[in-house]
């Protein structure tokens, strides 16, 4: 069978480049479609038409060319395809008697074989068998084993559609891209800012998200078009507004009002900030790595249950108190909703009251914002353990506590004094189940806040920071010892960070010792 380039992963991964034919071709393909097409569509066209290319050409040269047999006979002057060669291409230059009594009369040619500077010979007119002889059943374009257009891009590793991808938006005036679908810049409506102020207008008067399909019943354009080319312009038109910001609803695409969206919707709050750190993982003992699994960290590496849980625990720590919002942990990302456009709405059931409020789904920043006036009007304080799990309406979420009766409680404060946390125990009365360890107030925390910036300022990494802590939160122990939940939770009053790194440093800190149960002294 012959090989065909366009079969090879390395040609489409390394060889291939869009050329001005590809270009024209995907500009046709685009303008003759009534639909926007994704990048993958119009990869897999450049791929399915090289391929036919490849297809014709070599039906094409072979219908006109000599296949190599040692039984046929050849004139100077011929060209010859060798199936043993990978059907390189050769001209007979020269014909001699061969010398051989075992096979009895027969040529010897002489080929001057393509990009080879060396002639070769190959036996011709033989009369006896020979293992190159070629038969009736041989199916030179055998397509059996051949990749299809999908199958082959699925090899690529989405190199191909990154190239695809990078060259339509390398070229504007040809090509518009809405989320990520493509038209021509010829096929677009037009759309005015009349069009756009009543979007507005319904978006605010509708109170939520609102899909582009519904916004196109009020936002009147070109009826000539069709209805998929209609919906990519307005979409269009709304992408490049500051005003509107797209967001998903459950797992379909709509748009919302920047300004009535939470800070923290539209920028990652600086305290839920996370640059990953390198770290020796193979310092963390069993009992560390159960609590990491215990802690359910965002940003921890723990394995992934495949599994959708009922309900999940999460752990409110400072960074996410102070913002606003809660973690997108494992569990919890796999009972949201996946997410269309910056976030995605859904809708939160206070598990006290039965009252709702709108959350917002961040993947990018593992995090669902819109609970800061729901941590404030039950007073919860950091290291409460907060009830995630479905109501069994779609999009809508319980979110609860354990609430107890009310008590005093023995709790850490956070102090800054100069250039590090120092920490004091104070009683305060609470009416919600916490992690003690994990429990924290915050005398001032504009001054945390400076104390942040000015660690980061100074380059502080992560064994500087756990130096600083663990020696005020051991001090303040009669026993001497402080709980690794506890460092995390100090830890992340000053920067953001997952256990497995803090535990590591504390692991490699001078004069640490494991005294046990999570207990550390120094």
């Amino acid at each position: 069978m012959i090989k065909r380039k366009t079969q090879s992963i390395d040609f489409w991964v390394h060889d291939y480049q869009i050329d001005d034919d590809d270009h024209e071709f995907i500009y046709d393909l685009l303008a003759e479609s009534d639909t926007p097409k994704t990048t993958r569509e119009v990869t897999l066209a450049i791929i399915q038409r090289h391929m036919q290319q490849e297809e014709r050409f070599l039906r094409d040269e072979l219908s006109k060319a000599l296949i190599y047999d040692p039984a046929e006979s050849y004139q100077e002057g011929d060209v010859v395809y060798f199936p043993a060669m990978d059907f390189r291409k050769g001209r007979v230059v020269s014909i001699r008697p061969g010398n051989n009594p075992e096979h009895g009369e027969f040529d010897v040619i002489t080929v001057a074989m393509e990009e080879e500077k060396k002639d070769r010979t190959f036996a011709a007119n033989l009369q006896t068998p020979h293992k190159l002889n070629r038969t009736s059943d041989d199916n030179l374009l055998d397509e059996a084993d051949l990749f299809s257009p999908a199958e082959m891009l699925a090899e690529t590793s989405d190199a191909l559609l990154n190239m695809v991808a990078e060259h339509l938006t390398a070229n504007p005036d040809f090509f518009v891209r809405a989320g990520d679908a493509w038209l021509t810049t010829d096929q677009i409506a037009p759309v005015n800012i009349g069009h756009l102020n009543i979007a507005e207008a319904l978006i605010e008067m509708e109170g939520g998200p609102v899909s582009t399909q519904k916004l196109l019943e009020q936002v009147e354009l070109d009826s000539d078009l069709s209805e998929a080319i209609q919906i990519f312009s307005l979409d269009t038109a709304l992408q490049h507004d500051d005003r509107f910001i797209q967001v998903g609803v459950g797992e379909e695409s709509a748009w919302y009002l920047r300004r009535l969206l939470p800070a923290a919707v539209i920028e990652t709050p600086e305290a839920l900030r996370y640059s990953p750190v390198t770290y020796d993982r193979s310092l963390l003992n069993v009992e560390l790595l159960q609590v990491e699994y215990e802690l359910k960290d965002e940003w921890s590496e723990t394995p992934e249950d495949a599994e959708t849980p009922q309900s999940a625990i999460y752990n409110l720590i400072y960074p996410h108190y102070i913002a606003g919002t809660m973690p997108l942990t494992q569990e919890i990302r796999r009972m949201t909703p996946e997410a269309k456009g910056r976030a995605t709405a859904i809708t939160l059931v206070d598990g006290r009251w039965g009252s709702k409020f709108p959350a917002w789904v961040v993947p990018e920043g593992r995090y669902i914002a819109g609970l800061g006036d729901w941590y404030k009007e039950h007073k919860l304080p950091v290291g409460a353990r907060i009830l995630f799990q479905p109501t069994g309406t779609p999009n809508e979420y319980l979110i609860d506590f354990k609430p107890q009766r009310a008590r005093r409680h023995w709790m850490r404060l956070a102090i800054v004094q100069g250039a590090r946390l120092v920490f004091q125990m104070q009683q305060k009365t609470m009416n919600v189940d916490v992690d003690d360890q994990l429990a924290m107030n915050v005398g001032d925390p504009a001054a945390v806040q400076d104390l942040r910036e000015h660690l980061e300022l100074e380059n502080y990494d992560v064994a500087d920071i756990v130096a600083l802590i663990m020696p005020e939160l051991v001090r303040m122990s009669p026993q001497g010892t402080a709980h690794v939940k506890a460092l995390y939770s100090a830890v992340n009053l000053v920067r953001r960070l997952p256990p497995a790194p803090i535990f590591a440093a504390l692991v490699e800190l001078p004069g640490a010792v494991d005294t046990g149960s999570g207990f550390w002294s120094l």
